[in-house]
């Protein structure tokens, strides 16, 4: 064979050679151009995600990795995903992210913050680029086919779905104000540190109810090592108990508790955290400045000189309303109410007046009879002793009724430099105790409302009596006054101490 054939074979082998090799370096190259275009689409994608203002915050990153799987051509796995949103949040700034952990040990994290200012200059920069640029930034709702070309219709189709500059800048603008609106000021900021607990005074209930119930599940769900550090129940089983009638609809509250066959519940006082037992009493106490102790008048409301006790911030009362029911306490008739000497005790601030039945349009009515606008209402949702919502209610003609409201109601215009308002909403979630017992929790509210400021209960009880209130009442016992000029008229006007009517009696005679 001649050196000349020999040049030749090896020139063909070499050019095989170098033509295989530049097909897989072709192949190569274009799975990573695919590989960096897909990776560039799911991160416009998400930003996508992030700048519409109908996804509320936390967006949790489940939600954002499913929604954005369902829009690429080829999914990725959280792994990726994860690795793009970090890299939204460590270089670009634009979120701020929280880690978690599932009971399972499994890691997840939500977006907790969106700095509206980067991501309005990413997509700036997004939105600058060319059409057919490999990171293009697709809106979500748009496919491309999965293998071939795209034809020049769906080119024009896409073109034109694509959104402009002018329908970004009202979105961002949203973003803008939600989030300026979502700051707080740096009065807020502040009244929000004067009421705020140094430690906390709650201890939570476990909502399995009793140890056992607690253990149980556990063990379902593999956790058994865990020790559950909330409050359980114990039942109270007596020899009448009939433990197959299961739990009694009224629990603490049922009047024939101790012939009750039904199960009956009372706290396990082994996990209560006697600590905060001791200092959750004085949590009130250390709102105000002016600490004035409780006082109070056992006296008629018809007949008693309100005149005497002065102006106050805030009134509040539990009217013993005729609402035509059979009830374990006397009632007054409508006219009675509205002629109570309610105006006497304000100029201005608030009035807190619970309603129930058909007492909430008279209770409208007394407000307007008084002189006082409806400006709000609260709403108390009753649970009982496990915690759970009131189902079975004593109160109610054809519903039983599961929550009371409280007509709020102001009059003048209450000086904004003793009054907070926005700290507490309009909803108290807690426990049934005796009958027309009000959730104590309303107590907080107002103080946090007015701190320090004078106030006043109609109907009062004994359990009713707190600092810095004046408790007017004929359920109370006898009087106790400690403000001096109020004992000085209290005395002028009822000489002998007693502001109960005195009831005649016929001569023994």
């Amino acid at each position: 064979m001649s050196k000349l054939n020999l040049y030749q074979q090896k020139n063909e082998k070499r050019k095989k050679f170098l033509e295989k090799l530049d097909s897989e370096l072709l192949v190569k190259s274009e799975c990573n151009r695919t590989e960096e275009n897909l990776f560039a689409t799911a991160e416009n994608l998400i930003i996508n995600f992030l700048s519409d203002p109908v996804h509320d915050l936390p967006i949790y990153s489940f939600n954002l990795f499913s929604d954005i799987n369902s829009r690429l051509e080829q999914n990725l796995s959280d792994d990726i995903l994860a690795r793009i949103v970090y890299k939204i949040s460590n270089v670009y700034k634009i979120v701020r992210i929280e880690e978690k952990k599932t009971l399972d040990e499994e890691k997840f994290f939500k977006i907790v913050e969106i700095d509206s200012t980067a991501l309005a200059a990413y997509m700036k920069k997004i939105l600058k680029r060319k059409l057919n640029d490999s990171s293009e930034f697709k809106i979500n709702k748009i496919k491309q086919t999965k293998k071939g070309k795209i034809s020049l219709t769906e080119r024009i189709e896409n073109l034109l779905a694509s959104p402009l500059v002018s329908e970004y800048e009202p979105r961002l603008l949203a973003l803008e104000i939600n989030e300026l609106l979502g700051k707080m000021t740096t009065v807020e900021k502040l009244e929000l540190e004067h009421f705020k607990s140094a430690k906390s005074h709650v201890q939570e209930y476990c909502p399995n109810g009793t140890k056992i119930d607690c253990c149980r599940d556990l063990i379902d769900r593999g956790m058994l090592q865990k020790k559950c550090d909330k409050i359980h129940f114990k039942r109270i089983i007596k020899p009448h108990t009939d433990i197959s009638l299961g739990d009694c609809s009224f629990l603490n509250t049922c009047y024939n508790m101790n012939n009750c066959k039904y199960i009956h519940y009372e706290v396990d006082m082994q996990d209560v955290d006697q600590e905060l037992l001791t200092n959750s009493s004085s949590t009130l106490s250390r709102l105000s400045k002016i600490k004035i102790p409780p006082q109070w008048i056992q006296c008629d409301l018809r007949t008693f000189d309100m005149t005497i006790l002065g102006k106050f911030s805030v009134i509040m009362a539990d009217p013993p309303w005729d609402i035509h029911m059979e009830l374990p306490y006397g009632t007054m008739a409508d006219d009675e109410m509205k002629k109570l000497d309610v105006p006497s005790l304000q100029d201005e601030g608030y009035i807190f007046l619970w309603v129930t039945g058909r007492a909430m349009e008279l209770g409208r009515e007394c407000l307007k009879e008084w002189n006082y606008e409806r400006c709000d209402e609260l709403i108390w949702v009753k649970t009982n002793q496990l915690q759970r919502i009131i189902r079975t209610g004593r109160t109610g003609h054809w519903l039983n009724h599961g929550k009371e409201h409280c007509l709020i109601g102001v009059k003048g215009k209450p000086n904004p430099d003793l009054f907070n308002t926005g700290l507490d909403c309009d909803t108290i979630v807690a426990e049934v105790r005796a009958t027309s017992h009000k959730p104590d929790e309303v107590y907080g509210l107002i103080e946090r409302l007015s701190p320090g400021t004078r106030k006043c209960e109609l109907f009062g009880r004994p359990h009713n009596l707190r600092e810095n209130w004046i408790t007017l009442g004929n359920q109370l016992d006898g009087v106790r006054l400690l403000e001096p000029d109020l004992v000085k008229k209290f005395k002028v006007k009822y000489p002998d101490g007693n502001a109960m009517p005195q009831i005649k009696r016929p001569d023994s005679s």
